[in-house]
């Protein structure tokens, strides 16, 4: 695949003003393209409301009950992905909306220094990061994660995981390995 990414919304980040902007992945995501450090990346979107968020876009929801997989390589290439930015204790309010695109992501361990060895519990660049890689993009989830100290200890810690996961072709199957790892 292409080294440079391209689609005219690649990425979406909804902020919902509910954590530190200092200690802000998305934030911090933002601020970095707008500085031109992901020449990578074509285009990056930073939305504050709901409505604003691509229509179709792959929304990275963990209440989401279908898992994100291969499969929806077509879905991010017509219509990009958008990453949910609101805190954990208020997470709920944000994604009980009905998005048509929404996926969550397969289990994972978290590096970000709030959340360290938590499953599950990942910042927004992460999210971001482990959906790239299960996309087959994992050079655009390393240098996403390299604007952090801790990001690229991500990959360290679920190298298995996300290699097993990017290996699968559907969500059935990426299901199938999420339980081989994590029995419930």
């Amino acid at each position: 695949m292409k080294n440079k990414i391209q689609n005219s919304s690649l990425i979406t980040i909804y902020y919902a003003n509910q954590c530190d902007r200092k200690k802000c992945t998305g934030v911090k995501l933002w601020q970095s393209f707008k500085q031109n450090k992901f020449d990578f990346i074509d285009k990056m979107r930073f939305v504050q409301r709901i409505p604003q968020i691509l229509r179709y876009s792959l929304i990275l929801n963990p209440l989401a009950k279908k898992i994100l997989s291969f499969e929806d390589l077509d879905i991010f290439f017509r219509s990009g992905i958008t990453v949910l930015d609101c805190s954990w204790n208020q997470a709920e309010n944000i994604f009980d909306k009905r998005f048509s695109n929404s996926r969550r992501l397969p289990r994972l361990i978290a590096a970000n220094p709030v959340n360290y060895g938590k499953q599950s519990k990942l910042t927004s660049v992460e999210a971001l990061a482990a959906a790239f890689y299960i996309l087959r993009f994992p050079e655009t989830s390393k240098r996403l994660l390299s604007v952090f100290k801790w990001g690229l200890q991500f990959l360290s810690l679920n190298s298995n995981l996300l290699s097993d996961y990017s290996s699968c072709l559907n969500a059935e199957d990426v299901k199938r390995v999420e339980l081989e790892y994590f029995e419930n």
